[in-house]
Parts: structure tokens; sequence; C-alpha cells
């Protein structure tokens, strides 16, 4: 009488414990044969269990990449562009104004006396602040027009195909209505104000870091004659 196979996938230790008719009259050896294709087998879907599961744990939905994508790229305190993105942007916006002999024109903003104001308010006040700008400078601007956080207590704006006149009308809108608003209703009583930088290619430079250097030096000069004020060489 020959001895019958078992499957070892439903093979479990504890028949040969029962003396199981299934198993015939087996050996020591044959047990041990089993037990270790048993073994085998439940390691074998134990790792393959718990790959799944970390395969589900890193698997990503559309809105959770975006999400990460946005992370990469954009300021959390204000929804604009961070430095990085600010240096790559204006990179390629005065590639495109040179290769089709465009005008384009950048302004640097800086809120006056931040120092103190984190002084006195703490440093959660800075990006109330720089919000409370963002969000005007957001709808002062077009669709085209490109918004950044280039520092702690500055922004940028790029505008492509735009001269310098047009850019410090938009500043002159901005630091006017800058000022005029409360900044939120915790600080409410802060009164905020803006010096701005206004530089435009290839008038004041032809290349990305000495137009931003300009705009820099011209935000300073805005700074030094008292601030709440524009100054575009």
């Amino acid at each position: 009488m020959t001895e019958e196979k078992v499957d070892p996938r439903t093979y479990d230790p504890s028949m040969a414990e029962q003396g199981w008719a299934v198993l015939g009259k087996e050996s020591a050896f044959t047990r041990m044969v089993f037990q270790n294709r048993w073994n085998r087998q439940r390691f074998k879907e134990t790792r393959q269990q718990q790959v799944f599961e970390k395969s589900r744990q890193l698997f990503l939905t559309d809105e959770k990449i975006e999400e990460y994508e946005q992370a990469a790229v954009l300021d959390k305190a204000t929804g604009l562009y961070n430095s990085r993105s600010f240096k790559k942007k204006l990179h390629y916006e005065l590639k495109r104004a040179k290769r089709y002999k465009r005008p384009l024109s950048l302004l640097i903003l800086s809120i006056d006396r931040m120092d103190e104001i984190r002084r006195q308010y703490g440093l959660l006040a800075q990006d109330e602040v720089m919000k409370a700008a963002a969000d005007i400078v957001k709808g002062a601007i077009r669709d085209v027009d490109i918004a950044c956080r280039s520092n702690a207590d500055q922004l940028a704006v790029i505008f492509p195909e735009t001269y310098s006149s047009r850019a410090i009308v938009v500043s002159d809108r901005v630091r006017e209505k800058l000022k005029s608003s409360p900044v939120s209703a915790d600080l409410r009583g802060l009164a905020v104000t803006a010096s701005i930088g206004v530089v435009s290619y290839p008038t004041h430079a032809r290349d990305g870091v000495d137009l931003l250097n300009m705009a820099l030096d011209f935000l300073v000069v805005a700074r030094k004659q008292g601030g709440d004020q524009i100054y575009s060489g």
C-alpha cells in the first residue's frame, strides 16, 4: 500500500501528533521533512504579506503626490514660490526675454522694521505679516506674473514682457494697500510698510545675478531714504 502524498502548504504539524490516518505510517524523518516544508511555506507567506503591507504603505495617491510636489516648490506660509523656485523662474524668464528680445522687470519687496516686529510680537508674527503681504501682491499682479518669497522678510515678483514703468505702478499699488490694511485679527493694531526696489532687463542689467543684485541695492536705497517707498534708479 503506497503512502498518500500530503500538500505541504496545507500540512499542519499537529496532524502528526494526532496520528491522523491521512499520513499513514510516517517515520520521524518524514515528519521532519513535512515540518521543514511547512515552515518554509509559512515563512514565504509571511514574507509576501510583509512586502504587500509595505507596498501598500508606500503607495501614494495622486493628491498626495501633488501635495509633495507643491511642498517642494512653494513657501508654506505664503503659498508663493519659495526662494529656490524664485531663482529658477528668474533664470528661465530672463532666458526667454533674451531669446525673444522682450523686456522683463523684477521687484523686490522688504517689510520695514521686521526685526522690531519679531521682537515685539514674536517669530510667528513674521509669517503672518508675510502672508498678508503675499495676499496683497497676488491680488495686484497678472496671471503671467510670478510672485515668490525670496527671503524671510522679502517678496519678489517677476514681470515677463514688462517695462519698469508698469512694475512701478504695481509696486505702488501694493505699497499703499499694505500700509492701509490690517495684517490679521490678532495683529490688527500693527502698522506695516514696505520698501521696494524695481529693476528691468535690459535697462539695468543683462544678467540674472546682476539684475537681482541691483534690485537688492535699490531696495537698500529705499530703506535708507526712510522706507515705505519705491526706488528704481
